[in-house]
């Protein structure tokens, strides 16, 4: 038991040092019908728990229903009564 429980340690500190990577602002854009729109995603963690805001020429829009899973996150937008969801995976670079 006590060789297992270092590894453990290491795996639980290894997945907090890698939620934290998605911590930050990120650039997006997205085609529409009325051409590109470029939004701006503003990441936090607030202790294990994803949270942040979607900035757009349309005003500022909370995310919501965050997960994180090693290096996969998803999240939801919701405006105008629509949800959209969003899955990414965060890479080294």
């Amino acid at each position: 038991m006590k060789k297992i429980l270092p590894v453990i340690l290491f795996v639980l500190i290894a997945s907090s040092c890698f939620a934290t990577g998605i911590e930050g602002t990120w650039k997006a854009k997205i085609q529409g019908g009325d051409g590109d729109m470029e939004l701006t995603l503003v990441f936090k963690m607030v202790g294990e728990k994803l949270t942040g805001t979607m900035k757009s020429p349309n005003g500022d829009t909370e995310i919501t229903n965050t997960k994180i899973d090693g290096k996969e996150f998803s999240f939801d937008i919701s405006f105008n009564d629509t949800t959209i969801k969003h899955k990414g995976t965060l890479k080294e670079d």
